[in-house]
């Protein structure tokens, strides 16, 4: 088909049906916002509370009215990409409201709630030592929301055409094939993500952390976000069980979500047999030696203590969760460079990880395999490359290597205005990698008096990291908007 034919071709957005499907995703924020409302009024906060009613009334009555509109069942899939990469940033914008009654400026708030609802983690805030338990609530719950993704609440939560569902899910949960009704899909996320979560709580409590902080980290662990209650992090416990509960329960969250109702309705052996999570665990131990070598050489002697921190960081970035046990700006620059390479990487596909995702880095070697292996063979032989126990097409291979083109090309930008500002190149490119893979880790670079601009940056990097660049240039296309649109 020719470009011109192509362009013809093209539908734009109908903005009936984006108007009617975000105002069914405002009904179900308002409903998500009233927890954090619920808990600052229990903990006495009124003034939060206050702000978190208006939030709550306004989502509210605009998701009702905007939810009766006529607008056709079927969703096209650039309108779903849309609707996520809509959702995802118009909601910090109305979370940042609550958070400004704790002191916090637009641009802290901001910056806190797109770090939340994208399950990064980084930080401008000086300190959370001493914070109410309300605000630290806020950004742990926003994680917890922003892990499973508002989209697919919205599919779980609420019935619907299942033509429209399936294009929602699609745009928010990249790659996956779902085979059945996308509804009964969604739900069954919602119910393995809340099942994790309640075990989450119980297994940081019996580890040795408070019941607050147990909740704090649950809701941040399970959703690979990384607020933490504590400024010094995983080290503010002194035992190393309960820093490395954290880290397991943010495993978990890395492990795609639908693996876990395979393996409980037919055997708990599936896990075991899964290529991705076994290449998962592979990665870990892998990034964790090296780590612990690195290490090791730099100071001189091996220690328990070294090998512990090892396995945390690495664990930690491989699974984006972004928990630390210690500063990375402690760590020498080989060390560092092996976390970024972790964090690039990230977890399963259809997890709460963020990175490119490992399913993706396997069909781009398995790729490469098959051009080394053509070139042994006679010209007129056919090879089919196959992934575990699937056909690999053209269009796969091609979308999995635009994404990791996307990712490089996004942090190489995003690098150049914070060398331009004169800040440490490798530290810059460490917090960069960061915020693009949803990680939060930090090299120090993020902090209160970072330049406005600067944290603009990071924040498109992460919300650019978290519905995973193609949505966002699809917003940006202008035939996206302006062209021809269908009737129905």
């Amino acid at each position: 088909m020719s470009n011109l034919a192509a362009t013809t071709l093209m539908n734009a957005v109908r903005p009936a049906v984006i108007a009617k499907r975000l105002g069914q995703l405002a009904v179900v924020l308002a409903s998500l916002t009233v927890v954090p409302l619920f808990v600052s009024l229990v903990t006495r906060e009124p003034t939060i509370a206050l702000r978190y009613g208006l939030v709550v009334l306004a989502l509210a009555i605009a998701g009702v009215w905007l939810s009766r509109r006529d607008a056709p069942g079927t969703i096209q899939l650039n309108e779903g990409l849309t609707i996520g990469a809509l959702a995802f940033t118009l909601t910090p914008l109305l979370m940042s409201y609550p958070l400004m009654g704790s002191g916090l400026g637009f641009i802290d708030a901001l910056f806190e709630c797109v770090s939340g609802i994208t399950t990064t983690g980084l930080s401008t805030l000086d300190s959370v030592d001493g914070r109410s338990f309300a605000f630290l609530f806020e950004r742990a719950w926003l994680q917890w929301i922003g892990g499973l993704g508002i989209v697919v609440l919205a599919v779980a939560l609420l019935a619907g055409d299942d033509i429209a569902s399936r294009r929602l899910v699609e745009s928010a949960v990249s790659g996956e094939s779902l085979g059945t009704s996308t509804r009964l899909h969604a739900r069954r996320c919602l119910v393995s993500y809340t099942l994790l979560t309640v075990a989450a709580i119980a297994v940081l409590w019996l580890s040795g952390w408070s019941t607050p902080d147990a909740l704090l980290l649950a809701l941040a662990a399970i959703s690979t976000g990384g607020f933490s209650p504590h400024d010094a992090s995983l080290a503010a416990a002194p035992l190393w069980p309960a820093r490395l509960a954290v880290i397991g329960v943010a495993l978990l969250g890395a492990v795609s979500l639908p693996l876990y109702h395979s393996a409980w309705r037919r055997r708990w052996g599936t896990l075991a047999r899964d290529p991705e999570l076994r290449l998962l665990l592979l990665s870990i131990v892998l990034g964790s030696g090296l780590l612990m070598l690195l290490m090791s050489h730099a100071q001189g002697r091996w220690t328990l203590e070294q090998a512990a921190q090892a396995l945390t960081m690495a664990m930690s970035a491989q699974t984006t969760s972004g928990f630390a046990s210690m500063p990375p700006a402690q760590l020498d620059s080989a060390s560092q460079l092996v976390l970024m390479v972790c964090m690039t990487v990230g977890g399963s596909v259809g997890s709460t990880a963020g990175g490119i995702k490992l399913l993706r880095l396997w069909m781009l070697l398995r790729m490469g395999q098959f051009i080394v292996r053509r070139t042994l063979l006679p010209s007129h032989a056919v090879q089919v490359t196959r992934l575990h126990d699937r056909v690999l097409d053209g269009e796969a291979i091609s979308a999995a290597l635009f994404l990791v083109l996307l990712f490089v090309a996004t942090v190489l930008l995003s690098w150049l205005p914070f060398l331009v500002a004169g800040h440490p190149p490798m530290a810059s490119l460490f917090e960069v990698v960061s915020a693009v893979g949803t990680v939060g880790l930090s090299s120090g670079v993020t902090q209160a008096g970072l330049h406005p601009m600067l944290k603009g940056v990071l924040c498109i990097d992460m919300l650019m990291g978290r519905v995973e660049f193609v949505a966002v240039l699809v917003v940006l296309y202008p035939r996206n908007w302006f062209g021809r649109r269908r009737a129905a």
